[in-house]
């Protein structure tokens, strides 16, 4: 072995050859992964010469990017490297039944690690791939993707698998893509897909690999370490620019800031609550993945995206878009008002300044704008008169909360005991039994879990629900939290319609590679907020004299009735139905028992209906079509 190991290191044989040689000698495939892990712990700076096979060349390229996993499905062409990865340990497989549950998962592993994390599908998968793509792509997601592809020694004839262009599709849900027709290209091209998606801003870059370049013979490439071409966008403001908006935060009477999901990127949360605590600046959640302010914090001003702040953003003179595109009616949302100075600040510049007149635009890393804005602050004004202009904003604001926190437990008490379940009381029975700092993935159409659940600062923590809103995403997602923070208890919130968008094959996954996450599904057998928007913008149902002709044709979904406990089970997936709230504290102990062990646990979880003013409600009509009925013949 001493020998195998020295020819290694002088370079005379390649990792492959490492790991044949070590099997050879009888280890077994877990001794062989830990010595061939040992030998390349350090790659050389300048490389390793590998030879093989295109797959084999890949690999080494994904290792020497500090792949840990490659999510993915089945596929003939990919067959190189399933050899590939056999011989040489390093990498982990993980497999959905779907492309779309595939590119769900690696998008929650980059949600949850902050690496670039890298797919592997059939490349006439894309079209199903790009569902999932699109919601990665709106979060800015470090991915790379990765498709195999028919040989490209046939021309395009319109023949199997052929279309006139597989590439040419992606481009609105990645920051770049290309097809690999030159094995030469193999590690230098895939090594650039890994630098451009993991540069801020993050995004997903797609490979597209012909079966016959995944197999070429007798390559010889130099495989760098990825940390060579890694770009950081630790970029410091200019100082005019901080001066100028430390200023216009001093002498503001209302500043408000709007955060978005490059504040946690840059890991600046904690800075951006000293910001915040600073002149008792009120802070709302803009658009994103994260939750990127502490949501029981006083200063907290509710969401700027998909809901308006109206206390916060009334009589506003100061507005801030943080780490995030400025929020406008795209998203559901109210703008500043005209009068305010508006001060834009983020990593992707070319973003600023493109919607709305900016007074102060700040290119720059989040996290060095915030310390750097901070430290102006304080050094514009003394201690004293920052703590007369912030005491009573955040006195205010703790007086703001408490009535809040008050209105939200007497609105909740009528249905408190309710079944079917209500939303608050699910909600504060997953406060109570799900672990203090646990990581909770949702898919939901309401918010009022995040009103329960305390996502404050060393407590629970919020990945998604995802900006692109493709439904289909939140279990997968999970699981991909779940692998990147293996630690931490992941609980997925997910709604019955938002289930049965495709999200039943992501218990495949779950149950294969033993991931043990809890699964809530908030079933009322309807897609309440969508009837309520089509009923809202019914012209039958807009006028008093054609109200009544108005029917609810697409979102009743208990006819039949779904027994999701019983589809969990059939991927051998513990699970149960909780009606009451008793029933679901229960539910929920023996659900953080199982994943305890090892196991995934789905809790089909009986909520009531709400209408569009939030009332309880029970909607059950449907247009009732049998083609059965409708035949001549029964056959």
């Amino acid at each position: 072995m001493r020998d195998l190991l020295k020819q290694f290191l002088d370079h005379d044989i390649s990792r492959r050859e490492l790991g044949l040689g070590l099997a050879a000698l009888g280890l077994s495939a877990a001794a062989v992964e830990s010595v061939v892990a040992d030998a390349s712990a350090d790659l050389p700076r300048d490389g390793i010469m590998v030879e093989g096979n295109g797959a084999e060349v890949l690999l080494e390229t994904f290792l020497a990017a500090d792949l840990k996993y490659l999510f993915g499905t089945t596929a003939t062409g990919m067959s190189a490297l399933f050899d590939a990865m056999t011989v040489k340990p390093g990498v982990q497989w993980i497999m959905s039944s779907a492309e779309s549950q595939a590119t769900a998962m690696a998008h929650g592993y980059e949600l949850a690690s902050g690496e670039t994390s890298a797919v592997f599908v059939p490349g006439v998968a894309i079209p199903s791939t790009m569902n999932m793509l699109y919601n990665a792509w709106k979060d800015r997601s470090s991915m790379v993707v990765f498709s195999d592809a028919p040989s490209n020694a046939i021309p395009f004839r319109n023949m199997f698998q052929q279309m006139e262009d597989w590439v040419e599709p992606m481009i609105q849900f990645t920051k770049s893509r290309w097809k690999i027709d030159n094995p030469r290209h193999i590690s230098e091209l895939s090594r650039r897909a890994f630098k451009l998606a993991g540069t801020a801003p993050g995004g997903p870059v797609h490979v597209r690999i012909p079966a016959n370049v995944l197999a070429a013979k007798n390559l010889k490439q130099t495989v760098y370490p990825q940390s060579r071409f890694r770009v950081s966008a630790e970029m410091r403001p200019k100082p005019a620019l901080i001066e100028a908006a430390a200023k216009a935060f001093i002498e503001a009477d209302k500043p408000l800031i709007s955060v978005g999901a490059e504040v946690t990127r840059a890991g600046a949360v904690d800075a951006l609550v000293e910001l915040a605590e600073v002149l008792g600046v009120a802070v709302a959640q803009g658009y994103s993945a994260y939750g990127d302010f502490p949501w029981r914090h006083p200063l907290w001003a509710g969401f700027h995206g998909l809901g308006v702040p109206r206390r916060a953003l009334a009589g506003c003179d100061l507005f801030m878009s943080l780490g995030l595109q400025m929020p406008g009616p795209g998203i559901f949302t109210a703008l500043p008002p005209k009068s305010a100075q508006i001060i834009e600040a983020r990593v992707e510049y070319q973003s600023i300044g493109t919607t709305y007149p900016t007074d102060i635009a700040i290119a720059a890393g989040v996290k060095e704008t915030i310390v750097d804005l901070t430290d102006a602050i304080k050094g514009m004004a003394t201690a004293e008169r920052l703590r007369k202009i912030s005491a009573p904003r955040l006195e205010a604001a703790r007086e703001a909360q408490a009535k809040a926190d008050a209105a939200r437990r007497d609105e909740a008490r009528e249905l408190w005991d309710a079944s079917p379940m209500s939303w608050p009381r699910i909600s504060a029975e997953l406060e109570r039994g799900l672990d203090e700092d646990a990581i909770i993935v949702p898919e939901l159409d309401y918010r009022t879990p995040f009103r329960w659940l305390n996502f404050d600062r060393g407590q629970k923590t919020v990945i998604g629900q995802t900006t692109g809103f493709a439904l289909g995403w939140g279990i997968a997602a999970a699981q991909g939290v779940k692998i990147a923070q293996p630690d931490r208890q992941v609980a997925c919130l997910v709604g019955d319609g938002a289930m049965l968008f495709g999200e039943i094959e992501a218990l495949w996954s779950a149950a294969r590679y033993d991931i043990p996450i809890i699964i809530v599904v908030f079933n009322n057998r309807s897609y309440d907020n969508e009837r309520n928007r089509i009923q809202s913008r019914s012209p039958l149902y807009s006028k008093k004299n054609t109200r009544d002709q108005w029917r609810d044709l697409t979102g009743y979904l208990g006819d039949p009735i779904v027994d999701f406990t019983g589809l969990a089970r059939s991927f051998d997936i513990p699970g149960e139905i909780a009606e009451t709230p008793a029933q679901f504290r229960k539910a929920l102990k023996r659900a953080r028992d199982v994943t305890r062990e090892g196991r995934p646990y789905l809790i089909d979880a009986i909520i009531m209906q709400l209408d569009r003013r939030g009332r309880r409600t029970d909607v059950t009509w449907y247009p009732e079509v049998s083609i059965a009925a409708g035949r001549t013949r029964k056959v």
